[in-house]
């Protein structure tokens, strides 16, 4: 009887420590992530100013897009009747080597995309699309501002 109720005892310890393990993992920064607190990307530390645009033309800069592991931020110039006649990717960094050699393979296709179609109506690129999604996002808001004049 006494082994019963140890082995009972035991039982009860075990299943009440499982049960409170914690099986979250540990919050790790990464120290080369674009999300630094104390670290800003040279192109956002102070707005860019727009070089001067060609006649008829209209130039503004997008918002930066940030995400855990990228931050973007497009330049559009667009033409009077509204169309897409120029692109700059102002600002592109990521959070280690793989991210960097995504958006480095990625930029220049959505910026040769968005020329072609003469807007931000272009599809995103396989195998980025985290970055595809918000540089797009970014050139859209760089439309509507040009636009605006």
């Amino acid at each position: 009887m006494r082994r019963a109720a140890l082995a009972l005892v035991l039982t009860v310890v075990a299943v009440v420590l499982l049960a409170r393990y914690d099986t979250e993992p540990p919050v790790t920064l990464n120290p080369e992530s674009a999300l630094r607190p104390v670290a800003t990307p040279r192109a956002l530390a102070r707005p860019r100013e727009a070089p001067p645009a060609a006649a008829g033309t209209r130039t503004a800069v997008g918002p930066a897009r940030v995400t855990p592991f990228s931050v973007i931020q497009v330049q559009a110039t667009v033409s009077r009747d509204g169309r897409l006649v120029g692109v700059e990717t102002v600002a592109l960094s990521g959070d280690g080597p793989h991210t960097e050699a995504l958006n480095a393979r990625a930029e220049p296709i959505l910026r040769e995309e968005a020329l072609r179609a003469g807007s931000a109506d272009v599809d995103v690129v396989s195998g980025a699309t985290s970055t595809s999604e918000i540089w797009i996002e970014s050139l859209r808001g760089a439309i509507r501002r040009a636009r605006r004049g």
